[in-house]
C-alpha cells in the first residue's frame, strides 16, 4: 500500500461481501452504483481530527458494520476529511478494513474558513474564482469548475485517498437566495441556476473519466421545497442537465433532509408537473437517495431534536432557591478572581478585556437562566456563545507566564462550579424537552401496525425516527450525527430492527 495515499475506491464486490459480515442489520443497494450501504451511515458534520472520541466512533462504526461515510470539504474546515482519512488508514494498516468495502462521499460549494480566506487573497491578485455567489460575510459559494478543482484535490489530499466513491454538489441553492439572483426574474434565474449545475456536470464527469470519483450527485436541503418556492431545486431539471452533458451520465445520488418535521420527500408532489414526489422520481431513475437531519428538524426558525436527551438523576430535585445559590456561587468565583488575579497574570491587552469580559458564565445564568425557552436553545447558548468565551478566557490565563499553582486551583474550581450549572441546565430543559419526546413517541406507537407496536414501542425516539425512514421505498440510507461510540451503538440497534410495513403512512399522518 502507497505511503502517501490509500488506494481503490468502493466495489460492488466487497462492499456486499461487507454486508454478510452483518447478517442481523439492514443493508441496502446504492442506487445504480451496485453498491451495497449500511440503512445508516456516519455523518460527519461535527466531527474534527483534534477529538479522540470522534476517531474512536468512527472506528467503532467502520468495525460494527456502519460501511458509508459522509462528509464535506467545510465540515471542521477540512478537519473532518483529516479524521477519516487517518481512520481509515490506521483500519486498513491493521488489515481490520479494506477501503473497497467503504463508501466515502464528500461534497463541495461552500467557501468559508481557510477556503474564504484564499478565496479572498485569489480577488485581491485579480486572479478570483469565477460565478461566485457573496451570500454573506464570511460565507461565500461556488460550483464552478475552477473552484470544484481545487476542492477536490484538498479533499483527496485530507482524505489520504486517491478517489471518493460519490461527489455531491453541496447546497447549489445558496445562487437561489443570493442577492444576485433577486435582480432576476424567476425565469432567468432558473435557467443561470440549472446552467451552473450543468456545467458543474460537464467536469464531473470528466472528474469520473480521470478517476478522482466514482460518480456524482447533488446535496440540497431544497429538494423538498414547493414546486412554486423561489429556492426549488428540482430532480428533474437536475437529471436532465445530466443527460444534455451525456446519455450515459454519472449523475448517481441526491442527499436531502427528511424526518419526522420535514416530510416534503415524501408527502410533497413537487415533481411531473405536481404529480409526483421528489423520492419517487428518484426510485425511478434509480438515484441513490441519502438523507440528512434524521434527528434535527427545523420548523420555522425553530429547531427540535427528535431524541430522549439525557438528564443527571441527582439534580433531578434540585428546586429555584438551590439553583440560584449556585448560580450566585459561580458569579461570586469569577468575581473575586478578576479581582485578585487579573492584574497579575501579565496579559495583553486584548487578552485582559477578553478574560474581564468573557469570564462572566454566573453573570449570563443569573440573567437567562430561567429564559432559554427549550433545550435546544441552551445547547445552542452554550456552544456558540457560554463555552467558547469561557475557554479562550482559561486558555488565555493558563497561557500566562505569571500564573500560579494557586491560580490554577482556583480556575479548577471555577470550571467544576461551570461543568455543574451546565448539568443542572441540562436536566431543567431536558425533563421538559423529554415529555414533548415521549408524546411523539407515543402518536408514532399508535401509527404503526398493531403487529410490530410491540418491537416499535422498546424503542428510544431516535431509533423509532431513523427506523421509519429507513423503511421507506427509495431510501438508500441516513445519515447520523455518531460522534460518541453510544450514539454508534444507538444507531447499530435500529438496523437490527424490521422494517416498519406502513412507513409511508406514519410520516403521512404524524401531526406535528
Amino acid at each position: 500500500m502507497d505511503k502517501l495515499i490509500i488506494a481503490n475506491i468502493a466495489s460492488k464486490e466487497d462492499t456486499g461481501k461487507f454486508s454478510l459480515q452483518f447478517p442481523e442489520q439492514m443493508y441496502k443497494p446504492f442506487g445504480k452504483t451496485g453498491l451495497t450501504v449500511s440503512a445508516c451511515g456516519f455523518g460527519c458534520y461535527r466531527v474534527d481530527y483534534r477529538v479522540n472520541e470522534h476517531f474512536n466512533a468512527l472506528e467503532y462504526a467502520l468495525l460494527n458494520g456502519i460501511n458509508i461515510i459522509d462528509t464535506s470539504a467545510n465540515y471542521s474546515d477540512g478537519g473532518s476529511e483529516i479524521l477519516i482519512g487517518n481512520v481509515l488508514w490506521k483500519l486498513i494498516e491493521e488489515i481490520k478494513l479494506l477501503r473497497e468495502e467503504v463508501v466515502v462521499v464528500t461534497k463541495g460549494g461552500y467557501i468559508q474558513g481557510k477556503n474564504y480566506e484564499y478565496a479572498q487573497k485569489k480577488a485581491e491578485n485579480g486572479e478570483p474564482y469565477k460565478e461566485v455567489v457573496d451570500y454573506s460575510e464570511g460565507l461565500w459559494h461556488c460550483i464552478h469548475p475552477d473552484f470544484l478543482s481545487d476542492q477536490i484535490t484538498q479533499s483527496l489530499d485530507r482524505l489520504k485517498t486517491k478517489a471518493v466513491d460519490v461527489y455531491l454538489l453541496h447546497n447549489p441553492e445558496y445562487f437561489l437566495d443570493s442577492k444576485m439572483a433577486q435582480d432576476l426574474s424567476l425565469d432567468e434565474m432558473r435557467f443561470e441556476y440549472y446552467r451552473r449545475i450543468k456545467k458543474a456536470f460537464e467536469f464531473l464527469e470528466g472528474e469520473v473519466e480521470k478517476g478522482t470519483i466514482g460518480c456524482y450527485g447533488i446535496s440540497s436541503n431544497s429538494f423538498i421545497h414547493e414546486m412554486d418556492s423561489p429556492t426549488f431545486t428540482s430532480l428533474e431539471m437536475c437529471l436532465q442537465a445530466a443527460r444534455e452533458v451525456k446519455e450515459d451520465n454519472h449523475f448517481y445520488v441526491i442527499q436531502l433532509p427528511l424526518n419526522l418535521y420535514e416530510n416534503g420527500a415524501v408527502t410533497i408532489k413537487n415533481q411531473k408537473h405536481e404529480t409526483k414526489t421528489t423520492l419517487e422520481i428518484a426510485k425511478e431513475n434509480k438515484i441513490a437517495v441519502m438523507v440528512n437531519r434524521p434527528l434535527n428538524a427545523i420548523q420555522g426558525k425553530s429547531l427540535h431534536r427528535l431524541i430522549d436527551f439525557e438528564i443527571y438523576p441527582e439534580f433531578l430535585n434540585v428546586d429555584e432557591a438551590q439553583i440560584i445559590a449556585e448560580i450566585e456561587l459561580l458569579d461570586s468565583l469569577e468575581e473575586s478572581f478578576l479581582k485578585d488575579y487579573l492584574e497579575l497574570l501579565n496579559l495583553s491587552d486584548q487578552n485582559r478585556e477578553a478574560v474581564n469580559y468573557f469570564l462572566k458564565a454566573g453573570q449570563l445564568l443569573k440573567e437567562n437562566w430561567k429564559n432559554f425557552g427549550s433545550i435546544e436553545s441552551f445547547n445552542d447558548v452554550k456552544k456558540q456563545f457560554l463555552i467558547p468565551r469561557v475557554n479562550y478566557a482559561f486558555s488565555a490565563m493558563i497561557k500566562s507566564p505569571n500564573v500560579t499553582s494557586e491560580m490554577k486551583d482556583r480556575l479548577d474550581v471555577i470550571a467544576k462550579q461551570i461543568n455543574k450549572l451546565m448539568r443542572i441546565m441540562e436536566t431543567i430543559y431536558g425533563i421538559i424537552a423529554n415529555s414533548r419526546s415521549k408524546e411523539i413517541s407515543n402518536k408514532l406507537d399508535k401509527l404503526v401496525t398493531a403487529e410490530q407496536s410491540m418491537q416499535f414501542k422498546e424503542l428510544s425516539l431516535s431509533q423509532k425516527a431513523i427506523l421509519l425512514i429507513n423503511s421507506l421505498e427509495g431510501i438508500s440510507t441516513t445519515l447520523v450525527g455518531m460522534r460518541l461510540e453510544k450514539y454508534v451503538a444507538d444507531v447499530v440497534k435500529s438496523l437490527k430492527m424490521k422494517k416498519i410495513e406502513n412507513a409511508k403512512e406514519v410520516f403521512e399522518k404524524f401531526e406535528v
